[in-house]
């Protein structure tokens, strides 16, 4: 049998909203801004493994609880404690009239195993909650109260704690079913452990469940943003004149924001949101002339040659070879001339390169600037959507000024950008089927990986 877990609270306290968190659901229930939004009991449960362990029932709030505490001490329900004067009331004229609400409640508490006390923390202990509390504990079950919204500091939390422990309730859980900690949902179940020892390794692992989760979760959401980068330096966009027309700068602009909408799109799937969850502002792109370093460590070795190579041996790239080093200064030229040791197929995979400083046409790429935006952009919305509960109804803006307000972001990213330099040297890594069978591309993922994961 699941734990019969029943969530009640004051109106308009969150108790729909933690539901929705702890279901990592949005379409669960119904959230406003407004008292009474639940007007009727609904339950869900939460499964392991296709068994359900946990049922959370959703109950309408307390709307007049200090007047149904007064009816609470006439008769003929004074005389009557425990169940005996739940059942009586449930039954009564009250329950069908002035009391209706709050008949949904107190009809539930009977069937429950465990109390979920929904309070909302910015609000002081007044005596309408302090009411509840006399209400629930008369039905002999164990209450766990939950502060919910504690994700900001406020000074009713004490003055919550005192009165919390004045009815020996000590077993308390902070949450914030808007800004979500899993350490906080964690510290839940764990109370609940304590409270049904028989389930203690069902729920223990629940729990290590939930946690892996969240940790694949994360890495998978770092290893697109990973990919988003590779994606964009390493595109490239033939332009015959640099700075290129308007044109070429929008075609440019589109395929970037396209690979950013598109990382977005993933990362919303991922975690479990809505497309209208997060917003992009717009990225301002700037590109940058693109030249192959011939030179380089990586380019070099992709040719067959080593650095340290004195005497180069091998088949020439072929005749052609004369008429490729026209145009060129002389240091490429002679530099170029040099690669003789090289074959012919690893030749062409530069053709681009030398054709283009050959025809006078320009490869455009993206520029360091906006390649570290993006990723800022990309980290910004990764932790957002990692503490982001699924009862939140504002949608999270991703801007250029959140991000570059991180200071330990730009601290992240600026080692990264070599790392980006080596993508532009290779634009086959460009939406590859299989990125990761290209040894060098694998590293770099990996590089990019391991630099991004706290």
């Amino acid at each position: 049998m699941p734990i019969k877990l029943l969530v009640v609270g004051h109106a308009n306290t969150g108790k729909t909203s933690l539901i929705r968190t702890l279901l990592r659901r949005h379409d669960f229930g119904e959230i406003a801004d407004q008292a009474g939004t639940t007007r009727h009991v609904e339950s869900v449960a939460i499964t392991l493994e296709n068994q359900q362990i946990m049922q959370l029932t959703d109950t309408p709030g307390f709307e007049d609880s200090i007047g149904l505490w007064q009816l609470r001490q006439q008769p003929p329900f004074f005389s009557h404690t425990g169940s005996d004067w739940l059942t009586m009331f449930c039954q009564s004229d009250y329950a069908h009239g002035e009391f209706e609400q709050e008949a949904k409640i107190l009809t539930q508490l009977t069937q429950t195993d465990i109390i979920l006390y929904v309070i909302d923390v910015r609000q002081a202990p007044l005596g309408k909650y302090l009411n509840e509390l006399d209400i629930l504990a008369s039905a002999n079950k164990p209450i766990v109260p939950i502060l919910n919204f504690s994700a900001s500091a406020t000074p009713h939390t004490s003055m919550w704690r005192e009165i919390l422990a004045e009815r020996h309730l000590h077993t308390l859980v902070k949450y914030d079913s808007v800004a979500f900690y899993f350490e906080d949902e964690k510290r839940l179940y764990q109370s609940i452990q304590s409270l049904m020892p028989e389930d203690y390794d069902l729920l223990e692992r629940f729990i290590q469940v939930r946690q892996q989760a969240a940790k694949l979760r994360f890495q998978s959401a770092i290893a697109q943003l990973a990919q988003l980068l590779i994606n964009a330096a390493s595109y490239r966009l033939l332009a015959d004149q640099y700075p290129p027309n308007a044109q070429q700068q929008t075609n440019f602009e589109q395929v970037i924001q396209g690979l950013e909408h598109s990382f977005l799109e993933r990362l919303l799937g991922l975690y479990e949101f809505r497309s209208d969850d997060v917003q992009l502002s717009h990225l301002d792109i700037q590109n940058a002339q693109w030249q192959q370093d011939l030179f380089a460590k990586d380019t070099l070795q992709e040719w067959g040659l080593e650095t340290s190579s004195g005497a180069l041996t091998g088949a020439a790239i072929g005749a052609g070879i004369d008429v490729m080093s026209a145009g060129l200064s002389l240091g490429t030229a002679t530099g170029i001339g040099s690669l003789l040791g090289a074959g012919w197929q690893t030749g062409k995979h530069y053709k681009d390169t030398i054709k283009s400083k050959l025809t006078k046409r320009h490869y455009l790429c993206l520029d360091d600037a906006t390649l570290g935006l993006l990723a800022l952009r990309g980290l910004q919305t990764i932790a957002h959507l990692h503490q982001r509960g699924h009862a939140t109804q504002q949608a999270f803006q991703v801007n250029e000024g959140n991000a570059k307000d991180s200071s330990s972001n730009k601290d992240t990213i600026k080692p990264l950008l070599n790392d980006f330099q080596k993508a532009r040297q290779h634009p086959q890594w460009y939406q590859a089927d299989n990125p990761l069978q290209a040894p060098l591309e694998s590293s770099l993922q990996q590089i990019v990986t391991n630099k991004l994961t706290p």
